[in-house]
């Protein structure tokens, strides 16, 4: 019989599998913490190349694109064919996007008689007010007839408003003025989606009835009102007491 060796401590040089799978996986976590560490410097290193770091006396009352004083005359409304006519001063404002002031746009509104046209904002709140002329707008929120000295108001609204003329008497067309806030919605990066009132609408004789009766409404000190005016206000913004919530 032949004689064998008594095992020792470095017979077997093999590492035990489970060893191989445990350096393997501490590897690989070394790796990953490597990874995860530089994007972390990357991320902190493009986040910090954005900040700018101001004196106050330099920025606390920073100077920017003042708002000129143009003049838009009625003749812009008075002849040719069914459009819109914007008051765009982006370029005097240094803004993108179509703008009369940081936070509103303003048009004309031309609609030849027996003509639509269709109007579009991506806005929280639209006014019309009638300028001249009689038509109907209609939409996804209904439909109502309109004549000069009419104004009215709609939220949120995602489809096109169509504005039809149906009589003018003086210049073949009417003639609306719109005014809506997608400026400011573009600026703060938002895109309106609750409404936060109903479309409402103000009828010319229903003003003239309130003013009429405010000329003979008496003033508490039994005085004569020096001023006879009314504010338009809305139901759904009883603390503001605005034609709408903006």
């Amino acid at each position: 019989k032949e004689d064998s060796e008594p095992p020792t401590p470095y017979t077997h040089t093999h590492l035990h599998p489970c060893h191989e799978i445990q350096q393997d996986t501490m590897a690989d976590k070394d790796l990953a913490a490597e990874c995860v560490k530089k994007n972390m410097s990357d991320t902190e290193a493009l986040w910090s190349s954005r900040a700018d770091v101001y004196e106050y006396g330099s920025a606390a009352n920073p100077e920017m694109a003042p708002i000129p004083v143009l003049v838009h005359p009625p003749t812009l409304h008075q002849s040719g064919p069914t459009r819109v006519v914007p008051f765009d001063i982006d370029d005097y404002l240094e803004i993108d996007g179509q703008c009369t002031s940081p936070n509103l746009m303003a048009s004309f509104l031309r609609v030849e008689v027996g003509t639509n046209l269709g109007t579009k904002a991506i806005a929280s709140s639209q006014a019309f007010y009638v300028i001249r002329g009689t038509g109907v707008t209609s939409g996804e929120h209904g439909t109502i007839t309109w004549s000069e000295g009419d104004l009215f108001v709609v939220p949120v609204t995602e489809g096109e408003l169509t504005h039809s003329c149906v009589s003018d008497d003086k210049f073949g067309g009417a003639a609306i003025y719109w005014v809506h806030d997608q400026p400011l919605m573009d600026y703060i990066g938002a895109k309106p989606n609750v409404k936060k009132f109903e479309p409402t609408l103000y009828k010319k004789q229903d003003l003239l009835k309130s003013v009429e009766e405010i000329r003979h409404m008496p003033m508490e000190d039994g005085s004569e009102r020096n001023r006879v005016g009314v504010l338009l206000g809305n139901k759904a913004c009883k603390q503001t007491k605005t034609l709408t919530h903006v």
